[in-house]
């Protein structure tokens, strides 16, 4: 029977072999951490190899040596639509992208959290649904077969606008299997990503802790400016309250931004380097402080990759899609209609972006945080957490209620010691 991989390290859980296979012999499976794997049915496979061939992770399809080029340009980008920019994660150049794509009568692809706070990639056709696609999603997205109805769109003719991790849109393109002239990618700075059945019991200790149901969650709020503070909002006796949440009083945004909870994949990933699969590679622009001090960041700034001829002709104002479009819908569509556009230094922007070098290296306490998981459950996983970090989060707690005027005035006597 066909083995799909190794190790767990050779699999991204993309699901573009069990969206490729003829029989329907392969189906992703939970495995004891959470993760999406790829498991064969041996009663249906016929052993044609289409998985294996296909598997753009173990053999870096896309990204061979001839394609390794670093962005053509790079931008610090910031969305013109102020009220976009506010749910944005970071300067909402996503937002952008896909504006373009639908004014261009296109599809935009994305993944959205569903009513279960579940992330999957879904659909969108009109600029009302974009809120869905916008926002950070600390977890790995569900592809189903996404791949599948790319493919519909792009037979059809209709422009379409894939967005999501890097290992996603080299998979896709492995998929796809040749090069399609209306068909637009993005792939996010990603870190790497932890399994949904981590998150989905988070949730469920976090609403035991606020004795209600949690509807909506965010991981980056702007209320207090541009950076690493989330929201939820819960239903408590029948009222809508919300909560702040810093990363250091959440046990599962803490070992995200540490690296503990990532897929075995995530650490060896290929693609965390400086060469993108994508036409365009967006994140948050870490760093932008030192390098573009006069940029006004309160509100976000977004690192913005320019990595092919399709994706600067469209930064340059020219419609790489005019071929595409019914005559009586073109138009003088531009990106800089949506987005203040900065031109900035790759060279510099990798500096504070570790991911635009080297995967996230694995730490030690990644087995430690799991084992506990698989053995105890996730309320074991937060005890441990919160026994060890208590004095840090009350030493936090204690000096975010300090008044800024106080603190001024202490920072002015220890500069004058």
């Amino acid at each position: 029977m066909i083995n799909l991989y190794a190790s767990k390290s050779q699999c991204c859980g993309c699901a573009a072999c069990m969206n490729v296979c003829p029989k329907k012999a392969i189906s992703m499976q939970l495995d004891e951490d959470g993760f999406l794997y790829p498991v064969v049915n041996s009663l249906l496979c016929i052993e044609c190899q289409l998985c294996k061939k296909i598997c753009a992770f173990q053999h870096n399809i896309n990204h061979s040596d001839t394609l390794k080029k670093e962005p053509l340009k790079t931008y610090a980008a910031i969305l013109k639509d102020t009220n976009f920019l506010k749910n944005s994660a970071s300067g909402g150049a996503f937002v952008a992208l896909a504006m373009y794509t639908l004014h261009n009568k296109g599809v935009v692809f994305g993944c959205a959290m569903n009513s279960n706070l579940k992330p999957e990639h879904i659909c969108i056709e009109n600029l009302d649904d974009i809120y869905k696609l916008q926002g950070s999603k600390y977890m790995q997205s569900d592809l189903k077969n996404t791949y599948n109805k790319v493919r519909k769109y792009l037979q059809d003719n209709r422009i379409v606008l894939f967005t999501g991790t890097p290992c996603q849109v080299a998979s896709l393109k492995s998929y796809l299997g040749k090069e399609y002239d209306n068909l637009l990618t993005t792939d996010l700075i990603c870190h790497g990503v932890p399994s949904f059945s981590l998150f989905k019991d988070y949730i469920q200790w976090f609403e035991e802790r606020l004795g209600g149901k949690i509807i909506d969650f965010r991981f980056r709020n702007k209320e207090k400016g541009w950076g690493h503070v989330g929201k939820v909002m819960y239903k408590k006796n029948g009222i809508i309250k919300d909560k702040i949440i810093v990363p250091i009083e959440s046990c599962y945004y803490y070992y995200f931004l540490k690296g503990y909870i990532y897929r075995e994949s995530c650490y060896e990933c290929p693609y965390a380097s400086p060469y993108r699969v994508a036409d365009f590679t967006i994140g948050d622009y870490w760093g932008i402080d030192k390098i573009h001090p006069e940029v006004n960041r309160r509100d976000g700034v977004s690192l913005m990759l320019v990595n092919s001829q399709k994706g600067l002709q469209i930064i340059n104002g020219m419609n790489p899609f005019t071929t595409i479009i019914d005559d009586n819908n073109k138009n003088n569509i531009k990106i800089s209609n949506y987005l203040y556009l900065l031109e900035s230094d790759f060279k510099k922007a990798r500096q504070y972006n570790g991911q635009l070098n080297f995967p996230t290296p694995k730490a030690e306490e990644r087995e430690m945080i799991l084992n506990i998981y698989r053995k105890e459950g996730f309320k074991s996983v937060a005890n441990e957490y919160y026994r060890k970090m208590g004095k840090q989060i009350i030493i936090y707690r204690i000096k975010s209620n300090i008044p800024a005027s106080v603190k001024n005035i202490v920072k002015e006597m220890l500069r004058k010691i």
